[in-house]
């Protein structure tokens, strides 16, 4: 199955973008819709991806787009970015905590990095393989077909920590794509003083921070995230 390139703008990526950095990768960019907005807000914003289709798109909307192939993980020279944008990336690729390591390079230190990828430890998983006995397949979000990867947040926290990357927030998101307007699962969230809080997101977004090239870099071990949280 095909992936569904959408062209639309993620309200949810934007909100956490870093107001700091004016040099920005993208990789998976798409059609660079959501990239678009911060090229209009004066930011240089450099965009990847290994669509043909959505790149010829995305070059008339970016600084610059171009091609490149699926198992490309140095798509940017080394510390050549002040942010970097994996949205909904991670979930697609091989061994993706070295890939993600490699992406990392690319940005200084003290650089920003932002990550989204789906929550399959949510309940709107969990209600497909435990009570359904299922996992669909299909075109888009959650139970996308093209998914290699099952996402949790302990899982993408290790995997920052392997990259040299420090955890700064993490982004509440109470339904699909960043809809936040899901009154019942956040009252769900306060009545159970927050214990449900990982099972009620249906993303993993969060924000990142390089560390300095004088930090040596972990091996892949079992970090602490921090509970850091963007409404």
């Amino acid at each position: 199955m095909a992936y569904v390139y959408a062209d639309g703008v993620r309200e949810d990526i934007l909100r956490v973008v870093p107001p700091d950095g004016h040099i920005i990768g993208s990789i998976g960019c798409g059609k660079g819709a959501t990239e678009a907005v911060l090229v209009g807000q004066g930011r240089e914003v450099h965009g990847v991806d290994i669509a043909p289709e959505a790149i010829a798109v995305a070059r008339e909307r970016l600084t610059s787009a171009r091609l490149i192939a699926p198992g490309d993980q140095r798509p940017f020279a080394p510390v050549s970015l002040d942010g970097l944008i994996l949205a909904d990336v991670l979930e697609h690729v091989p061994q993706a905590w070295d890939a993600l390591r490699a992406y990392a390079q690319a940005v200084r230190p003290g650089g920003w990095v932002v990550i989204s990828v789906p929550n399959h430890r949510s309940f709107f998983a969990a209600w497909q393989y435990t009570i359904r006995g299922d996992w669909p397949e299909e075109r888009a979000g959650l139970f996308d077909a093209t998914h290699i990867q099952f996402m949790t947040r302990r899982r993408l926290a290790r995997w920052c920590q392997f990259a040299g990357l420090r955890v700064v927030a993490w982004a509440n998101t109470w339904g699909p794509y960043g809809w936040n307007r899901n009154r019942w699962l956040r009252l769900l969230n306060l009545v159970t003083l927050g214990l449900l809080h990982e099972w009620l997101q249906y993303q993993i977004q969060i924000v990142c921070r390089r560390a300095s090239d004088q930090e040596a870099l972990p091996t892949l071990g079992q970090p602490s995230p921090e509970e850091a949280f963007r409404a």
